[in-house]
Formats: structure tokens, sequence, C-alpha cells
């Protein structure tokens, strides 16, 4: 009888503690949660007081000479894709598995928001041409930050990462984002 009181009271401190941890843990998503909100109104507060938009970075680089057209930067993109996928295929190759997976998350955001961009103009799909301007600054910064969140800045790798950031500031800059946009229809004079 002893020994069955004694797994009875392990047994009911058990319990006990694992609710305790259970609403400990809850606690924790819940202050978690609560803290991200704070922080997305206090973002989306600043950015509203900024008035920033999808135009905000292609229009910071307005008076840069422009002379890459919405078509040339369609094949630009597919050019980053290909290298980006080259790049991880190269790097999960030599089992460099956080270059590899930067490289691959960068090769998916090119070639999804170009699958979605209007390059033309003609408003058939969702992501227009500023927009995605605003995507590829976006893009890059991913790009930059690649090695550090996949914890490979100190091996060669990483360069391949920040010079085609570096090279993605230079399209966004020499892009004609206006060229791509949708042309204002003007009424006919009756």
């Amino acid at each position: 009888m002893g020994t069955r009181r004694r797994t009875q009271r392990f047994e009911d401190v058990a319990d006990n503690n694992l609710q305790e941890v259970s609403e400990y843990i809850n606690d924790i998503g819940q202050k978690i949660e609560s803290g991200l909100s704070r922080a997305n109104r206090t973002v989306r507060d600043g950015l509203q007081r900024m008035d920033v938009d999808e135009t905000t970075i292609p229009d910071a680089f307005q008076d840069m000479p422009k002379f890459i057209s919405p078509r040339v930067h369609s094949w630009l993109d597919l050019a980053v894709t290909g290298y980006f996928l080259g790049v991880g295929i190269w790097c999960a190759a030599k089992g460099k598995s956080g270059a590899s997976t930067a490289a691959f998350v960068n090769a998916g955001m090119v070639a999804g928001v170009s699958l979605l961009t209007d390059y033309e103009g003609t408003g058939k799909k969702p992501i227009n041409f500023k927009l995605h301007g605003t995507m590829d600054a976006v893009q890059a910064a991913t790009a930059a930050l690649g090695p550090v969140l996949h914890g490979f800045t100190d091996e060669p790798e990483a360069v391949l990462f920040y010079g085609q950031a570096a090279n993605e500031l230079a399209v966004i800059a020499s892009t004609d984002w206006d060229a791509g946009m949708p042309r204002k229809r003007s009424k006919k004079a009756a």
C-alpha cells in the first residue's frame, strides 16, 4: 500500500507540475503575441507617419540615369533566379547548408515576385512595377542578411550574397520604374 500511495502522490505532483508548466508556456505565448501586436502597430504607425508606400524606394532613385527597361529588368530577374539556384546547388553539393538555404530562399523570392509582376503595365498581374522595385529592395536586404541569419558570415560563400545585394541596389537605381506603370488614359474629346 505504501508504494501505491507514493506512486499516486508522484503522479499527482507530476500532473500538477505539468499543468503549471503548461500555464507558464501559455503565459509566455500570450506575452509574445501581445508584444508582436504592439510591435506591428508601432511599425505601421511609423510607416504611416513617414508616408512610405510601394513607390518610396523606386522614387528615391528618380534622379539616377535610367537605362534598364521593364523588359530588360524581367530578364535580369530571370538571371538572378538562375544565379541563386546555381549558388544553392553548388553550396548544397559542398555541404554548406546555411548558404544553400539562403540561396534557395533568395531564388524563390525573385522567382515568385517576378511571376506576379506586371512588367508591361497592363494591370493583368497583381504586383505593379514600382511595388516590384520595393520588393527588390527587400530581396537585396535578404541577400545581404543571408550570411548573418544562416550563420556563414566568416565563410567565402558570404561574398556571393553581399555582391548580389550590391548588384541589386545598382539595378534598382538604374531601372526606369515609371516605364512599367500603367499609363493614364486620356478621355477622348467629344
